[in-house]
């Protein structure tokens, strides 16, 4: 039997003190399951030992190279078997402006948005309408960046100086997240920070924020999130599992964002999406590898079946 191999860390990921605690926790779960074995990359590459004969992978890295595509690459260039989108999604997944556009093509409800070009304050202030709004980096997740502006002494242009930035129109309703597995939605989460909003001192500081689930939502509403979250997940040409984040507010929900690699610590949302459909954290980790052991052993009966007829040809 293949061992499954969880890689987390990342070299230069802005989220790699969340990786490690995804990866470290998949470990401990699946341990005593399966043959595993954790890796905790310090680079943005992959350790040699790691060869198709012998490994299957769950990739638990979340950022830059981890969740952008660049180690699904790798992966695909070493013909190793892995669970999670494959490279081309998530590069799309990660660009955030991307799949808003994806979405808006689908009529799917997203937040107005503009691209920051060095714009002031007060002219993204004008295109919004006088309104409050939301400075995030395109291609980070976690909430890394993620700024509330109200004031013209919140936005400092320094910080939006380096990499790709966009505006978004902010809007005050509730945070709703969708966890997705096997391409099915699980139910609802409400997201409720105890002040401000939910950005990452809220997500990772134990107590500043308090998890609805099932979120107490109208069956209709519910029904409607569910289906737009899988059809983005469709249309964006996910697999396996995700994460997709909503707004919901007094006139509907809005489309944020979809998370290929979602947080995988035993407190982290798509944990506790499960656990509302009664699977345990180690239930959920042992179906989030299995797709990747199932595409496994079909590449090696095909590759067999070639093998059999070339030597047949012979």
């Amino acid at each position: 039997m293949k061992k499954v191999a969880i890689l987390c860390g990342g070299g230069r990921s802005s989220e790699r003190a969340v990786s490690l605690c995804s990866g470290r926790s998949a470990y401990e779960a699946l341990k005593g399951c399966c043959p595993t074995e954790l890796f905790e990359l310090d680079e943005d590459r992959l350790p040699e030992s790691l060869t198709p004969d012998k490994y299957v992978i769950l990739p638990l890295g979340h950022g830059e190279f981890m969740e952008d595509g660049g180690l699904q690459e790798l992966l695909e260039a070493r013909h190793l078997s892995y669970a999670g989108s494959n490279a081309a999604a998530s590069r799309l997944c990660m660009d955030k402006i991307a799949t808003k556009q994806i979405a808006q093509q689908l009529d799917i409800p997203t937040p107005e948005y503009i691209l920051y070009q060095g714009q002031s304050f007060e002219e993204i202030f004008r295109f919004f309408h006088q309104k409050p709004f939301v400075m995030k980096p395109d291609n980070k997740g976690s909430s890394v960046g993620v700024t509330k502006i109200r004031h013209p002494e919140d936005f400092d242009v320094q910080d939006f100086q380096t990499g790709i930035w966009f505006a978004e129109r902010c809007i005050e309703g509730a945070e709703i997240t969708a966890g997705l597995l096997d391409g099915k939605a699980l139910p609802l989460i409400k997201i409720c920070p105890k002040d401000g909003f939910y950005d990452y001192r809220h997500k990772y500081t134990s107590g500043m924020t308090e998890y609805l689930v099932p979120a107490p939502i109208d069956d209709e509403m519910t029904a409607q999130m569910q289906r737009v979250a899988e059809i983005m997940f469709q249309r964006c040409g996910c697999r396996d599992f995700s994460r997709v984040d909503f707004l919901l507010d007094a006139h509907g929900f809005y489309f944020l964002e979809i998370n290929t690699i979602p947080g995988m610590t035993v407190t982290s949302l798509l944990p506790k999406a499960a656990a509302a459909q009664g699977m345990t954290y180690a239930d959920l980790c042992q179906r989030m590898v299995e797709a990747a052991i199932v595409r496994d052993a079909e590449y090696s009966c095909v590759s067999s079946k070639q093998e059999e007829v070339s030597i047949g040809a012979y």
